[in-house]
């Protein structure tokens, strides 16, 4: 699992790391599915299915990703309070806010903080969906984060699950399996052929 997307190298040989695995499944989740196209695009053949949710290859666009207005204003108010302000649109829900703050991040504001400085950078740098590595966009029905019109907007409608939902999906499913043959558009031993 990676995150903190301050700096996009990785330390551990991911040539080797999948190659100890015969099928590879990708899944980026809001920034992650830029950061994943990042990280990953050399790699593409070796992954057997890359599943975007909630997000796009432009994380920071008026039309295709979060608008650039909001990911400024979020990030010259960041505070606890306004952390925990993010976490409600993100889940809408009452009771899945509660059950994610007792599974919360674990990180300090000042952190998240400065990764954001950092996407405001590097990720207003658009990405074509046409050299996207991912096969199947998952874009829920209510993302009040990467708002859903906008998503639905960059993928090609072809590979679009449209699910019910808000921006945070997770506790929807049992397992990191579960989502993968759940969410991949064609599945072939629980995993999306290419």
């Amino acid at each position: 699992m990676f995150y903190d997307y301050r700096d996009l190298s990785v330390d551990q040989d991911l040539d080797w790391l999948m190659g100890e695995y015969n099928n590879v499944a990708l899944l980026g989740w809001s920034m992650g599915v830029w950061a994943g196209q990042q990280m990953f695009e050399g790699f593409s053949e070796r992954i057997s299915t890359a599943i975007a949710i909630n997000g796009s290859l432009c994380p920071i666009d008026d039309h295709h990703g979060i608008p650039l207005e909001r990911v400024q204003a979020t990030y010259t108010s960041l505070d606890e309070k306004q952390r925990l302000k993010f976490y409600a649109r993100m889940c809408k829900d009452r009771s899945l806010y509660r059950q994610f703050l007792m599974n919360q991040p674990r990180r300090k504001v000042e952190s998240q903080k400065k990764e954001l400085g950092v996407l405001l950078e590097s990720a207003v740098v658009r990405k074509s969906r046409q050299n996207s590595i991912y096969d199947c966009a998952v874009v829920a029905s209510h993302d009040s984060i990467v708002p859903t019109r906008n998503q639905l907007r960059f993928w090609p409608e072809k590979i679009v699950r449209q699910v019910a939902g808000s921006h945070f999906l997770f506790y929807s499913y049992k397992s990191w399996d579960e989502i993968v043959e759940t969410l991949s558009s064609r599945i072939d031993n629980g995993f999306t052929t290419r």
